[in-house]
């Protein structure tokens, strides 16, 4: 654990490539290491140009997040939708007998439909860090999409890259061992809202505490725990503090699960979003 001071990175990111740097916190050291010239196809840089419609961006009504918020999946009753400008959130259910799991993580560009909560359970989507995402209520949204075939496409694409995403979730769960799921799950996160740093590596901020992450992959904590030692002491990750993940060696990491090309060609081809100013 790195004694360096923390801080938050903050502001606008219009025109930037950068959206999962909002909200980061990042000590001094590991800040030193970002390389802002750098361009790979990994994290939210991998698609630049603008593919979200603008008049989603106008019709939404904006919502600032911050850590642990809950989003309200109906707005007096009506159904509603979310768009993810610059957060990362959890979709969590909860059954009876308080048994809870964390169901699928939503990046920056994702969508989410209230409807999309099964009925008869307790369903909630929590943001994970600071951000922004732009609600809308379900007859707005839906207007919007047949006015607009450049707004049905996006959504139509983002869904589907979030259904592949999560068989693919599903399947680590299911059928992988349990390095196998851990790894899967960091080659999401390096994937979608990781940020090139020096020397090839891949710096993000894990957004779920240890338990969650636990909960989300099917393992025990102390599992999660011994796995992780493991990682670092082979040199493939570093974390300088609580919050802040280095990936040293992607090639080597993505290696360790036979799920980690699937994941990361998904964010080659899903939706960028660089949204108007508010």
């Amino acid at each position: 654990m790195s004694d360096s001071p923390s801080f938050a990175i903050s502001g606008s990111t219009k025109g930037s490539c950068w959206p999962a740097l909002q909200g980061i916190h990042l000590t001094t050291d590991s800040l030193k290491e970002l390389d802002p010239l750098s361009r790979g196809d990994i994290g939210p840089s991998a698609n630049c140009p603008d593919m979200f419609p603008p008049e989603l961006g106008e019709h939404g009504t904006l919502v600032h997040t911050r850590h642990g918020q809950p989003l309200p999946l109906s707005l007096c009753g009506e159904e509603t939708v979310f768009v993810v400008r610059m957060a990362t959130l959890l979709f969590r259910l909860t059954l009876a007998d308080n048994i809870r799991q964390g169901v699928t993580l939503l990046y920056p560009g994702d969508v989410f439909r209230s409807a999309f909560a099964p009925p008869g359970s307790a369903a909630h989507l929590i943001a994970l860090t600071s951000g922004e995402v732009l609600r809308y209520r379900f007859d707005t949204f839906s207007r919007l999409l047949s006015a607009s075939p450049a707004a049905r496409d996006y959504f139509d694409l983002a869904v589907a890259r979030q259904a592949a995403r999560q068989a693919i979730h599903l399947t680590a769960v299911g059928q992988l061992d349990s390095s196998q799921r851990l790894v899967t799950f960091l080659m999401e996160l390096a994937t979608h809202i990781g940020v090139p740093a020096s020397e090839g590596r891949i710096v993000f901020e894990m957004p779920l505490s240890r338990t969650e992450v636990a909960e989300y992959l099917g393992l025990n904590a102390d599992t999660l725990s011994r796995i992780m030692s493991r990682l670092r002491t082979e040199g493939l990750l570093t974390q300088p503090d609580r919050h802040t993940m280095f990936v040293r060696d992607l090639a080597a990491l993505a290696a360790l699960s036979p799920a980690s090309q699937s994941m990361m060609s998904l964010r080659l081809a899903g939706p960028a979003v660089d949204l108007p100013e508010r």
